[in-house]
C-alpha cells in the first residue's frame, strides 16, 4: 500500500475505485466499503484508493468543543487499510479552506479528474463535500456525465445495533468494550510511552507500567478496571489495566496503569499497546491498602478466567 499527500504522487496511469471519509475506527460499516471495492477493484483491473482527512473535519474547522475523542489516530487507520489490502491511500489536509469545496469540484476535479475514478463507494446515508450537501443522488447524477457508477454500501449492524463510530465511542464512554469490539470486529486498544509514576505498585506487590498516550485526541476507555492484553516489543502479555485517578491514594490527575503478569523488565521509554478485552469493575476507594490488595488479587483471577474465554 502506498500512502500519498499531494496530487503530484498520484500515478498517471491509474484507474481507481475510490471511497471517502474520515474512516474514525474502520468499523464494521468501513470494512464492508473496503471488501466492496477490492472486489470491485480484482473485477474490473482498478486500483483502490481510500481518501482520507488529517486533521478531524470537526478540529479543524474548530467544532470538537474539546469533547471529540477519536477511536483510531492515523497510523491505526494506515495500519488497518494496509491490512485490508487496500493499493492507496490519500491523505487530505482538511483546512477551512478545503471544507469550503464544492461537492462538485470535489468529484470532477479530483476523484475523477485526478484519481480518475470509474466506481464511487460510499456507506450508508454519507454526505460529504461543502455543507455535506454531496450524498448517493448527486453522485448518481454526476456519474452519468462523468462516466463512473456508484455503490452505496448497507448500514452495517450487530444484534440490532449500528455500527458507527459515535456508538462506538459512547459504548467506551460507558465500560461497554466487549459490545465496542463487536461492532468494530476487533479489539480496542491504546498505545503509549511507558513513563516514571508513583511506583505505588512496587510496595503492594503490583508493579504497573504507567503509560503516557501520544495523541490528545486519542479515546480512552471509562474510568475502571479492565482485562487486558499487552503487546512489549512484539510480544503479547496478559495483564490488567486500571484508569483513572487512584482515589486510595488521592491522585488528582488521569492515569492509565497496566500490571503485566508474569512480567519483571524494566521498559520505560518503551511504546506498547494495550488491546481491551473486558470491563471488569468500577474503580473504588478502598478503607485501607490491605483492603486494596485483596481487591487487586481478586481482580486478577478474574481477569485470568476472562482472557481464558
Amino acid at each position: 500500500m502506498k500512502v500519498l499527500r499531494n496530487s503530484n504522487e498520484i500515478p498517471a496511469d491509474i484507474r481507481s475505485v475510490v471511497s471517502t471519509g474520515t474512516f474514525d475506527g474502520v468499523h464494521k460499516g468501513h470494512q464492508a466499503i473496503i471488501k466492496k471495492m477490492i472486489t470491485i477493484a480484482k473485477q474490473h483491473q482498478l486500483q483502490s484508493v481510500i481518501v482520507t482527512f488529517e486533521p478531524h473535519p470537526r478540529v479543524a474547522l474548530g467544532k470538537d468543543d474539546n469533547k471529540l475523542k477519536l477511536l483510531t489516530t492515523l497510523d491505526e487507520k494506515l495500519s488497518i487499510f494496509e491490512r485490508s489490502g487496500i493499493d492507496y491511500v490519500f491523505v487530505i489536509d482538511f483546512t477551512p479552506e478545503f471544507a469550503a469545496t464544492p461537492y462538485e469540484s470535489y468529484v470532477k476535479d479530483f476523484l475523477v479528474g485526478q484519481l480518475k475514478a470509474k466506481f464511487i463507494v460510499l456507506g450508508f446515508n454519507h454526505h460529504f463535500g461543502n455543507k455535506r450537501s454531496g450524498n448517493h443522488d448527486t453522485l448518481i447524477k454526476m456519474g452519468a456525465e462523468y462516466g463512473y457508477q456508484v455503490e452505496e454500501v448497507n448500514e452495517q449492524t450487530e444484534k440490532g445495533v449500528a455500527s458507527s463510530s459515535t456508538k462506538i465511542r459512547a459504548l467506551l464512554d460507558n465500560h461497554f468494550v466487549e459490545e465496542a469490539n463487536s461492532l468494530l470486529s476487533y479489539h480496542y486498544s491504546i498505545s503509549g510511552e511507558v513513563v516514571e509514576g508513583k511506583k505505588i505498585g512496587n510496595t503492594i506487590g503490583f508493579p504497573t507500567a504507567n503509560v503516557k498516550i501520544g495523541d490528545c485526541l486519542k479515546q480512552i476507555p471509562a474510568n475502571g478496571v479492565y482485562a487486558v492484553n499487552v503487546e512489549v516489543e512484539n510480544r503479547l502479555y496478559k495483564g490488567m489495566c486500571n484508569i483513572g485517578l487512584n482515589p486510595t491514594f488521592e491522585n488528582r490527575s488521569l492515569s492509565i496503569e497496566v500490571n503485566i503478569f508474569d512480567f519483571e523488565r524494566n521498559i520505560y521509554g518503551k511504546y506498547i499497546k494495550i488491546t481491551f478485552e473486558s470491563f471488569i469493575r468500577d474503580e473504588i476507594k478502598f478503607k485501607s491498602v490491605d483492603e486494596l490488595v485483596l481487591q487487586l488479587n481478586r481482580d486478577k483471577q478474574t481477569v485470568l478466567k476472562k482472557l481464558h474465554e
